[in-house]
């Protein structure tokens, strides 16, 4: 039943890590031409990497429970809250566009609005960017002095983790280009070899488990 896991949860991290090169498309260049369909498409993305990001982190927990059960749960605890975070900002956001664009909002008006006014919901990114920064961090740690991963990996996701700390004190603060060098490395570079790293080798790992069990049979 792990090993069925394991390869749900590596194909997820995989689509985390795909999710967010294509995020960063929509945010970066197309929203520059077509501002509202890479706004609001960022924003439906967003949503979608949450979702995939939970399963993620239950596959990330159950590799790593055997090094420290205590903090692969705190860590797992921090992935879901900002996983549902995520994806409840991704909705809220895309939702508030469509709904002052129908109003009497014109198109670019409500995605300046949308880009004020803070989310109710995860406010500065809160979620999205603070608490998922503490996972990556917590988790990071976890790889590196547990040998359940590669090495590699762990800090991959300590370097990730600072990236998005900094992200959510730069929103904070409105550093426009703090966000877009924090936001860029994590979401372009850093993030997504992280995630597809993770899942490639949770497959691998599964895969190869099958196959010895199959030949031993």
């Amino acid at each position: 039943m792990t090993h069925s896991y394991d390869r749900f949860g590596g194909l997820s991290a995989m689509v985390v890590g795909a999710l967010s090169l294509l995020y960063a498309v929509f945010y970066l260049v197309i929203a520059r031409s077509a501002p509202e369909v890479g706004a609001l498409g960022s924003w439906i993305i967003l949503a979608a990497s949450g979702i995939f990001s939970s399963a993620a982190f239950v596959a990330l927990y159950l590799r790593l429970r055997p090094a420290s059960e205590g903090f692969a749960l705190w860590g797992l605890a921090l992935g879901l809250y900002s996983s549902f975070a995520t994806l409840a900002h991704g909705v809220y956001q895309a939702l508030l566009i469509l709904n002052l664009r129908s109003a009497e909002q014109g198109q670019r008006a409500a995605i300046e609005l949308v880009r004020m006014v803070p989310s109710q919901v995860d406010p500065a990114g809160l979620g999205t960017f603070g608490v998922i920064g503490l996972a990556s961090l917590v988790t990071g740690l976890l790889i590196v002095r547990g040998g359940r991963l590669p090495r590699a990996l762990g800090y991959l996701a300590i370097v990730n983790a600072v990236l998005l700390v900094t992200l959510f004190f730069a929103t904070a603060a409105g550093s426009q280009t703090l966000i877009l060098l924090s936001g860029g490395l994590t979401s372009v570079i850093v993030g997504p070899i992280f995630w597809i790293g993770l899942g490639r080798t949770l497959r691998r790992e599964t895969e190869a488990a099958g196959a010895a069990a199959t030949a031993l049979a």
